[in-house]
């Protein structure tokens, strides 16, 4: 072995684990938001509307409703699994579930504070949707539809027929990566504020 190589410092295994568990993390944030943008499909579609076949924009609303429902659907099914605690990290809908464990669930309680919507599936479903159909559907539809549009009069008078007839659909798609961080975070907040002050008018009631 030579002089540099035993002058390094020794990493320990923990570190290097950490390490990979950092990077992993790194790689399922980007997966995320890479899956974010399938719900975007319908709105690159409506970028497209001035020059695409109409068949076309719908199925990319039917992409983008796939995708809402496939959200939501998980995010339930994952509230109600660990409700009853039996949820496992990384575990999926079509894989075999543990047996219910009442420790856990209780655990799982405590930590989310008996948030009915972080127990009960039925409200996280609605919770979700709402959110999904505002922030993913509705609110993004109508911006892009909107800005396609009025740029379509701004570029009516353009001699070159390319820019007059892409450049409506280039303002659309430029706006497509801006929507999560446009509506994401404020829907979010809407959303968050109705349903806490929902739940506790609902628990008020029951006292």
């Amino acid at each position: 072995m030579s002089t540099e190589e035993s002058s390094r410092p020794q990493q320990a295994p923990e570190e290097g684990n950490l390490r990979y568990a950092a990077y992993a993390n790194r790689f399922r944030t980007i997966l995320r938001a890479s899956h974010r943008y399938i719900a975007y499909t319908s709105d690159i579609g409506e970028s497209f509307r001035p020059v695409a076949h109409p068949y076309l924009v719908t199925l990319g609303y039917g992409v983008s409703w796939a995708y809402l429902l496939c959200d939501v659907g998980y995010a339930s099914w994952v509230v109600k699994m660990r409700n009853e605690g039996r949820y496992k990290l990384g575990l999926l809908p079509w894989q075999p579930t543990p047996e219910e464990n009442k420790e856990e669930a209780v655990k799982y309680r405590q930590q989310v504070g008996n948030s009915l919507s972080e127990t009960d599936w039925r409200v996280q479903f609605a919770k979700r949707g709402i959110f999904q159909g505002l922030a993913s559907m509705g609110l993004p539809a109508l911006t892009i539809h909107s800005a396609v549009r009025y740029s379509s009069v701004l570029f009516k008078n353009v001699q070159t027929k390319a820019i007059k007839t892409y450049g409506p659909v280039s303002v659309g798609l430029g706006i497509v990566p801006l929507l999560p961080y446009i509506f994401d975070e404020p829907v979010e907040h809407v959303v968050d504020y109705v349903f806490d002050q929902g739940e506790a008018f609902y628990r008020k009631k029951l006292e």
